[in-house]
Parts: C-alpha cells; structure tokens; sequence
C-alpha cells in the first residue's frame, strides 16, 4: 500500500509541482539565478502536500491517485480548513518556482493548473464524493469551506487583509534590505558636499587633463571598471554617481539635464579637480555630458560618446515619454515595496559578488526614484537645450555606436520593443551629433553591446588615449 502511495505522489504531485516547473524554467535553473524569498512559499507548499499525502494514506487508507482513492472521508489535519488543501499546496509550489526564477512562463502555468483544479474539483471530485460519502459528505461540506473562505464576506476581508498586510511587508522588507546593503557596501571614493546633499567621487590614476566617466542608467562610480583603470595607467580618471545614483544622495524634486549639469559642476568646484576635462559618455549620460559641454565650455577638452544619447533626439524622446514615464514613475514605486529586488529585472541574480554588489545598489528605491524625476523633467530639459548655447565647433569629439542593442534596456523590456527602429535611430543621432564639430568623428565599434566601455574597454581606452594624442 505504501508503494502505492509513493508512487502516486510522484506521477501526480511530484510532476505537476516539481518536473514540469523545473523543465519550464530549465535556462534559469542551468545558469541563472534563485531568488532565495521563493524558499517561503516552497518549503510551506511542500510541507502542507507531505501532510495531506500522509492523511491520504492513514485517515484515509488510500492515496491521492484517482485509481486508488482513499475508503473514508479526510476531515483531519489541513481538511478541517479546507476541502482542498492538496491543490492549495502545489499552487503555492507553483509560485514558489515562479518566484525562484523570475518565470513568467511558470506563472502562466500555475494560472492554467488552478483553473484546471478548480474545475476538477467542481466537476468530478465533489459530486464523486457526494455519491460515495452519501451521509458524511453533506454534513461535511457545510461545515468546511471549498478553498478557505465561508463566504464573500470572508474573501472580502482576506483581500482587505492583504492590501494592508502585503504592502506594509514590502517596506519593511525593503528597509531591511537596503539597511543590510548600506553596511555590506561603503562608498570606496569620497562623499562631497554639492550643497545640502552628497555625490560620490571616486578618481583613479595621475596625470592630465583629467577624463570623467558619465555613465549609463543605473551605472555607478564602479562601472566600466576595465576601461577606467586602462586610461588610468596615463592620466587621472574620475566617474561619480549623479544624484540617486550609486552612493549619492537624491536630489529634490524632478531633475532635468540642466541640473545634472550644474550638479558636475559643483562636483568638480569642491573636489578640487583641474579642469579642462575629457568626458566619457554612455547612454543617457550623454545628455548630461553635452549640456556641461555646452553650458561650460571653458572647462571641456574633448567628448567620447559610446552609443550616448544626445539632443538630436530628444523631440522624438518627448514622444515616447508617454509611456517611459509611467514606466519609470511606476517603477520607482514598486521599487519602495522591495518589489525591483524580488524581479531582478536586469538578471542580475546572486552569482558573484559584482552581482550582489550591483543588485544592492540598483534595487533601492533611489535610482528608480531619479529615472522617474528625469522622465517628468524631459520637456524641462528640451526647453534648456533650446536655450543653451551651441556646442563649440571646434571641440574634440568621438562618437560610437554600438554594433547590437544587448544591455539597451531590461531584457524583460526589450521583448516589447522594436528594437530595431530604437538602433536605427540613435545611430542616425550619433552621425548628426559627430557632424556638430569640425574635429568629430563617428565610427561603430564592432562586437559591442550598448554599454560599450563595459564590453570592449580596449576600444574605449584607445579611441581616449588618441584623443589625449590630438589634444595635447
């Protein structure tokens, strides 16, 4: 009998909550990360499947198999809860793995496998029983509810419960969290004062004119680390976290490309750094880079644009923020309910400690918080570029774009994206943009994602240092 049972918990339980599952997620499983949080809902969901199993076979005398049911009515254990405790079990299993690797195609699954238990149980199980169990089975029914509630009253109260309960569970874990990170990891550069808040400097190298690093969304001081420390064995190289960014304290309210260009400003004034400076730019970093150029002119003797965006483009840019901004703003709040870490949209996972270290500092809720200040100030910052004055014409300029759109954006977006147009266009952008200087030039740089200076940093390095050539 026992041999029965076990084997039936395996055909059954053991392929719809386990082998399946794993098989759909089977990319992530191999190589990717586990969100170690889907351990809650897997360890409880097998634990409850066990305990009815087991009630199957001693209260019962049967199993959990149609072809071997059990002889008497379950009412002990989880049954006095619930008629159906066994497919609340494997739901909870479901999402456990939907959660462990960030598969949507398992949570479709567990979708799809509810619906099937629900109707299985309204229409097989339940009138089998009514005819099995004549006289326990009524008495049994009125009294146990089919899933967990009695009533509407009580589906309405449990909803009630979790708007309240889940949320405030989401900012406490979120504190936690971001608490754990700001101990685990300290700013390895110098906090500066720009006035009433702080970014974090961090500078490598000796020599001049200085080269600054204005990365891409979501990088840090610590990005593009090759490149940095290649450029450092001739000159001194300086990157910072803009405001939200990294290390660096958020600043108040909406934050446009004229802002982030003051805030440079200031950096480099109380840093004490030497100006004129050579600025490496990548993707959204681009903006800021040409503002400074353009607003600051004096103190900048040379661009590197690496797949950057720039101000050719920014009326097309308007237009997509009718959904980048709800994006970035809806982001931005399910970010302070610890959601973005739970998602790890950018696949991030927990696999080195450059990873963990990059999870801990793009999950908080700051940079969200700044993509979502820098979409609603979008239409401020077409307004300052139409104002500021020209870039200079003579100015040293090296633009690049990328050869694929790999690390353009979350792979979860990309998905929804014409990616092809989005290439097509910033490509375009680069040409222009190289043309607004007598002395720019353009050149795609082969084998390299949209974050080139992290994908082929011995590109980077030499299109500097040629450009350091030329200066000097």
């Amino acid at each position: 009998m026992i041999g029965r049972a076990l084997l039936a918990f395996a055909l059954l339980p053991g392929v719809v909550a386990f082998l399946v599952p794993l098989l759909l997620s089977w990319p992530a499983l191999r190589d990717g990360p586990f969100n170690w949080i889907a351990l809650v809902p897997l360890v409880l969901g097998t634990g409850l499947l066990v305990w009815c199993a087991r009630d199957f076979y001693v209260r019962g005398k049967g199993t959990l198999a149609p072809w071997a049911p059990p002889r008497h009515l379950v009412d002990t254990g989880p049954y006095r809860v619930s008629r159906n405790p066994m497919y609340l079990a494997v739901t909870a299993i479901l999402i456990g793995w939907a959660v462990a690797f960030a598969s949507s195609a398992v949570l479709v699954y567990a979708v799809v496998v509810m619906v099937a238990f629900h109707l299985r149980v309204v229409l097989n199980e339940e009138p089998w029983l009514a005819r099995t169990h004549r006289e326990l089975w009524p008495r049994y029914a009125s009294r146990v509810p089919r899933w967990l509630f009695r009533s509407r009253r009580a589906v309405a109260y449990a909803w009630l419960a979790a708007a309240v309960i889940l949320p405030l569970g989401g900012l406490i874990y979120e504190a936690y969290a971001d608490g754990m990170a700001g101990l685990e990891y300290t700013a390895p550069g110098q906090m500066v004062d720009i006035g009433g808040r702080r970014l974090h400097l961090l500078c490598i190298g000796t020599g001049a004119p200085t080269v600054i690093f204005e990365a891409a969304s979501f990088q840090t001081a610590l990005s593009s680390s090759q490149a940095r420390e290649r450029i450092a064995s001739r000159t001194t190289v300086c990157s910072y976290d803009r405001s939200g960014m990294g290390f660096s304290d958020p600043a108040p309210g909406d934050v446009s490309s004229g802002d982030l260009a003051r805030d440079l400003a200031v950096l480099q004034d109380r840093a004490h750094l030497p100006w004129p400076f050579v600025i490496v730019a990548s993707s959204i970093g681009g903006l800021t880079a040409e503002m400074f150029a353009r607003q600051f002119p004096e103190r900048v003797a040379g661009l590197v644009f690496l797949d950057a965006a720039n101000s050719t483009t920014l009326n097309e840019r308007l237009e997509w923020s009718a959904w980048v901004k709800p994006a970035a703003c809806t982001s931005s709040a399910l970010s302070r309910f610890g959601l973005m870490r739970l998602l790890d949209p950018f696949a991030f996972g927990e696999a080195t400690e450059d990873a963990r270290r990059s999870a801990a500092l793009t999950y908080n809720s700051r940079p969200w918080g700044q993509m979502c200040a820098m979409a609603r100030a979008l239409p401020r910052s077409i307004e300052e570029f139409a104002a500021a004055p020209p870039l200079r014409g003579d100015i040293p300029l090296r633009v690049f774009s990328a050869s694929s759109a790999d690390e353009m954006m979350p792979p979860a977006v990309l998905r929804f994206v014409d990616v092809e147009a989005l290439r097509a266009l910033a490509r375009d952008s680069h040409q222009r943009f190289a043309k607004q200087s007598s002395r720019g030039t353009w050149a795609e740089i082969p084998d390299s994602t949209h974050l080139i200076a992290g994908s082929q940093p011995e590109a980077v390095a030499e299109a500097v240092f040629g450009l350091l050539d030329e200066i000097k």
